[in-house]
């Protein structure tokens, strides 16, 4: 489905109806400005047609036009324009002019004799001309007289009212869509303040939005905020959950170990055999339960403000718990620790180097050597644990990082989860995990990177 653009969407709407008030306006601007111009244009004619009344006298009975050339100049010259006139009698005989004018017809003359004056529109020899009609009387005579000019000062008034109100209105086009444009763009800007809050939050943090958004925003606000209840409340269940389940099972499990290793005293030969390998399997069953037990703890939970912790304390305590099996399996496990402060969950990191520690120890070979690094970089502080393990195929690297995979080619008898565990509690710390070939040792290298600093922690 294609993604519509809210900005976009409104104007979309707007701007078609701001565009026919425009034109509407442009159109009654002109209609105003082109009425009043032939308004007065009109009324010059009629005072033509006036002046010529003036001249008629009557002769024998009948109406006679007078004009002097200088009258005739006067009156029929114009710097544009041709101007005719026409003056005919009761019964249309022509007294004097143009005899092609043509008089007014069905309810024009209707007007005319109604009003005593009429304007309209007529033709000369194909010419287009503007008439007026004006109704007099001589000597008890009714004369029709007749003054008409061409379109010239007309067709360039309206040239000029066109082009005297284009540009203005294409300014009033562009800062009409200007103000638009920024004005939905400000009416946007709760929205961008919603998806800056909701941007710069961590995958743990479902705590409600607090961004104050117009009146129109608010249920949408709410009812996200009350999808992020109903979702903490579900990741809360979820992690009791296994938390519980986990807790639940260690008692039997441990129950089970010791009853096996007490049979075990007893057994025969043959007995034994098979339980140690009932024993063995609930070795792995007791590792996986604190395993998962470890996975709840490590999923996101309501953010606290970080502590600093220093990174090589958290290595020496981690490694007093593993040094047993090193030693047990001839593995050389060494450190080289710089002074390394980072803010994080001390449970948590230490729960992550366990995990590491762990693994290498169980993918090297005895005789082989595991070792634990930490050292500040600019952006933050890197742990790595080298080993002198087979490695990890490059085409493997990623996938172990998923829970409960494990390589086709791993002896391990682990559960899949260790490193599922390790990536989930680095990235709660902003962090991030990569695995490569260790330059030292030969085997793996795991580097943990992470951020100088963070705002929240998962408990």
């Amino acid at each position: 489905m294609a993604r519509l653009s809210l900005r976009f969407l409104l104007l979309r709407r707007l701007l078609p109806a701001m565009a026919g008030l425009l034109a509407a306006g442009a159109a009654t601007a002109y209609w105003v400005a082109h009425r009043s111009a032939t308004t007065a244009y009109d009324r010059s004619l009629l005072d033509t047609a006036l002046a010529i009344v003036d001249q008629l006298s009557i002769v024998d009975g009948k109406p006679t036009l007078r004009l002097t050339p200088q009258a005739r100049a006067v009156l029929l010259t114009d710097k544009f324009d041709q101007i005719f006139f026409a003056v005919r009698g009761p019964n249309n005989e022509l007294f004097g002019g143009e005899p092609g004018l043509p008089l007014p017809v069905g309810d024009a003359l209707e007007s005319l004799r109604t009003e005593g004056r009429h304007y309209y529109n007529g033709t000369l020899g194909g010419n287009p001309l503007r008439l007026a009609a004006l109704q007099a009387e001589r000597g008890g005579q009714p004369v029709t007289i007749v003054a008409a000019e061409t379109l010239v000062k007309r067709t360039a008034l309206q040239r000029e009212i066109i082009v005297g109100m284009l540009l203005p209105e294409l300014l009033l086009v562009l800062a009409t869509f200007m103000v638009a444009w920024f004005g939905i763009r400000s009416g946007l800007q709760p929205l961008a303040g919603l998806q800056r809050e909701l941007a710069g939050r961590s995958h743990a943090d479902l705590s409600p939005i607090a961004t104050a958004v117009p009146d129109e925003l608010q249920p949408v606000v709410d009812e996200i905020n009350e999808l992020m209840g109903r979702l903490e409340h579900s990741l809360d269940s979820q992690r009791h959950f296994v938390s519980d389940a986990a807790h639940q099972l260690r008692t039997p499990i441990a129950a089970l170990q010791a009853q096996v290793e007490a049979a075990l005293g007893d057994a025969s030969r043959h007995n034994r055999t098979q339980l140690e390998g009932v024993l063995a399997a609930a070795h792995r069953l007791s590792h996986l339960v604190d395993q998962l037990l470890a996975l709840a703890r490590a999923e996101p939970s309501q953010p606290q403000p970080l502590p600093e912790i220093f990174l090589e304390n958290v290595v020496h305590g981690v490694a007093e718990n593993w040094l047993p099996a090193a030693i047990e399996k001839g593995i050389d496990l060494g450190f080289d620790l710089q002074p390394t402060v980072v803010r994080g969950n001390n449970f948590l990191l230490q729960e992550m180097l366990a995990n590491l520690v762990d693994n290498a120890l169980r993918h090297t070979p005895a005789g082989g050597a595991v070792t634990v690094a930490c050292a500040p970089k600019d952006d933050g502080a890197v742990l790595a644990i080298d080993d002198s393990g087979p490695g990890i195929a490059a085409d493997e690297r990623e996938k172990v990082f998923e829970r409960f995979y494990q390589s086709p080619d791993s002896l391990s008898d682990g559960c899949g989860l260790g490193l599922a565990i390790v990536l989930k509690i680095v990235r709660q710390h902003g962090g991030d995990a990569s695995i490569g070939e260790s330059p030292t040792l030969g085997g793996t290298r795991v580097e943990i990177s992470l951020p100088a600093e963070s705002s929240s922690e998962p408990d």
